[in-house]
């Protein structure tokens, strides 16, 4: 190669290189901020919460703002029953305590969910579907293997679709009561097919869904319970989250412009420019733990 034409190669790459180096600004305008509800109820006897926080710029660092100050009821359209959920300690979380073993309802009662805030009355609606049971929980150790899943025990749950019908499911760990936070859910297709045509009405989970309460870099350890819950869903709750997690981990070279996420709650004052960011469901759940220990 010439002398010339080496010279030329390392300035075009010097080019390059001091290229990658430019910093962009980039201007975003800010978006009108929403009311952003997280309500997630559920019929068992426990305290039932729902959260509003106030939406943040896209770069924004830092927590969103809780809201105070709203009015915020659940209304259980099939007994007439209203619940009303209080912000008492301040901090934008809206609670309803239940006495005893009352619940906000059973399989098939529907739901509406009201928010009054600012001058504005945001609604949405959802129905207690029905789900099914986890029939066991195994483990076993393991040793540490290939790529980076540690030494530890791995579980299962096993599980099998109601048949009958088209089910969603949402499928909740916990590790020493505290949730995992992973989106996992299921769907069947309610068609009562067989092997011979992939139906999955009334089968039992596949592998993929039983192993999915598994942290592959923070296995179970002895003395760990272990607790998996299955939530009733729908079609329009399972769409949520699929786009969630879309926009949740978007990244990377292949990543795609940032979109709005779905909302199920509506403006009651149809001329009304402002609207709410969220999403509300109901479920039926039912649960099974285990704890930990030596194997048999």
């Amino acid at each position: 190669m010439k002398i010339s034409s080496l010279l030329i190669l390392v300035f075009l790459a010097t080019l390059l290189i001091s290229a990658c180096e430019d910093i962009i600004q980039v201007n975003v305008t800010p978006a009108t901020e929403q009311l952003a509800v997280d309500a997630f109820i559920n019929n068992n006897s426990t305290r039932q919460t729902i959260r509003l926080n106030q939406t943040v710029p896209y770069f924004f660092e830092g927590d969103a703002p809780t809201v105070g100050g709203a009015k915020v009821t659940l209304k259980n359209r099939t007994t007439g029953r209203e619940f009303v959920f209080e912000d008492t300690k301040a901090g934008g979380i809206y609670a309803w305590q239940p006495v005893g073993k009352e619940s906000i309802g059973t399989t098939g009662n529907a739901f509406l969910l009201t928010v009054q805030y600012q001058n504005e009355t945001f609604t949405a609606e959802s129905s207690l579907n029905r789900t099914t049971k986890v029939d066991s929980i195994t483990y076993g150790f393991r040793e540490k293997g290939f790529g980076e899943a540690k030494e530890g025990y791995y579980a299962e749950f096993y599980g099998r679709d109601l048949p009958g019908q088209k089910d969603f499911y949402w499928i909740r760990s916990y590790r020493n009561s505290r949730y995992q936070s992973r989106i996992l859910t299921y769907a069947t297709n309610g068609i009562g097919g067989t092997d011979n045509n992939n139906g999955s009405d009334g089968f039992p989970f596949i592998p993929p869904i039983r192993g999915g309460i598994n942290f592959d870099r923070d296995p179970y350890q002895l003395g760990d319970t272990i607790r998996v819950e299955i939530w009733s869903i729908n079609q329009e709750t399972l769409d949520f989250f699929i786009q969630a997690e879309s926009q949740i981990n978007n990244g990377g070279l292949f990543a795609r412009p940032p979109e709005n996420v779905r909302s199920n709650l509506k403006n009651t004052n149809p001329t009304s420019k402002i609207k709410a960011t969220g999403w509300f469901n109901t479920s039926v759940v039912l649960g099974l733990g285990v704890l930990v220990t030596e194997e048999k």
